[in-house]
């Protein structure tokens, strides 16, 4: 699923895309990431989401965690005056409970087919931008990354577990004891989420620092050219030489605004 890129409020570009991984188009298996967004106003809502590859219903987990995002924040935000005073009061205990909700629905749906909710196991990247503020949630594992006064750092990491590529899913019981959540009291000059599948590409860690060699000439092509940017950036995560490096799906999300400064050598660091 693809999101075009729209300047529907004052200041904001926004895009988001899922891209089947290689050895799921190879296997004939769907692709079990999901994203959305939705914009009220100047405000942009952004959820992201990974179903794990083992599960049953990894798709139906994932996409369903992305709704219950937008939906949450979508019915808190939907014609309220001051959309940055209530992202700066929302705080761990608000998301915990989202958490909660997501937790019980996918109980429902899984008593109605009958398999374990664990069938669903999906992990959560989630985000809200206001022309002054911004706040990102994630559990499990995937990342934020921002543009904030020409640095370009990490907000949140990977969640891992006793294994590789073990992580602790959205939609398990132990989701609130891994939750990350960043509050900040400027907006970004940009922000991007990405899934598990991107986490090689996009992440060195050895440093713990974000791969400026994507992100910046991504946000900077996203800013001169958005007309052409989706379609461009879905074929890049669709090329020869990124499945060479990672064959699972792939889901992007990006905040930009464009009227922000994107140095040509601006610098990395964990924020």
């Amino acid at each position: 699923m693809v999101e075009t890129p729209s300047t529907s409020g004052p200041q904001w570009r926004h895009f988001c895309t899922s891209v089947q991984g290689a050895s799921h188009i190879e296997n004939d298996v769907p692709c079990q990431d999901a994203c959305a967004l939705s914009v009220l106003g100047d405000t942009v809502i952004l959820a992201l989401s990974d179903g794990a590859g083992s599960a049953s219903q990894a798709e139906r987990g994932a996409n369903l965690v992305v709704r219950f995002w937008l939906e949450h924040f979508t019915t808190l935000l939907e014609g309220h005056p001051d959309a940055a005073s209530v992202l700066a009061e929302c705080d761990a205990t608000d998301i915990e409970l989202l958490l909660r909700r997501i937790h019980d629905a996918v109980a429902e749906e899984a008593e109605a087919l009958e398999v374990e909710a664990g069938e669903f196991s999906a992990t959560l990247l989630g985000a809200v931008v206001t022309p002054t503020h911004a706040l990102v949630a994630q559990v499990g594992d995937g990342g934020w990354v921002a543009l904030i006064n020409g640095v370009c750092g990490c907000l949140t990491w990977p969640t891992s577990g006793e294994f590789v590529g073990q992580t602790t899913f959205a939609t398990s019981d132990a989701a609130a004891s891994v939750l990350q959540l960043v509050r900040l009291a400027k907006a970004p000059e940009a922000l991007v989420g990405f899934t598990d599948g991107m986490e090689r590409l996009l992440l060195d860690f050895q440093t713990r620092l974000p791969a400026t060699g994507f992100f910046l000439p991504a946000l900077r092509s996203f800013k001169q050219n958005p007309v052409h940017f989706p379609a461009q950036m879905e074929e890049y995560l669709s090329s020869e030489g990124v499945c060479a490096r990672t064959d699972d799906d792939k889901s992007l999300g990006i905040v930009l605004n464009p009227n922000g400064a994107i140095f040509e050598g601006a610098p990395s660091m964990i924020l």
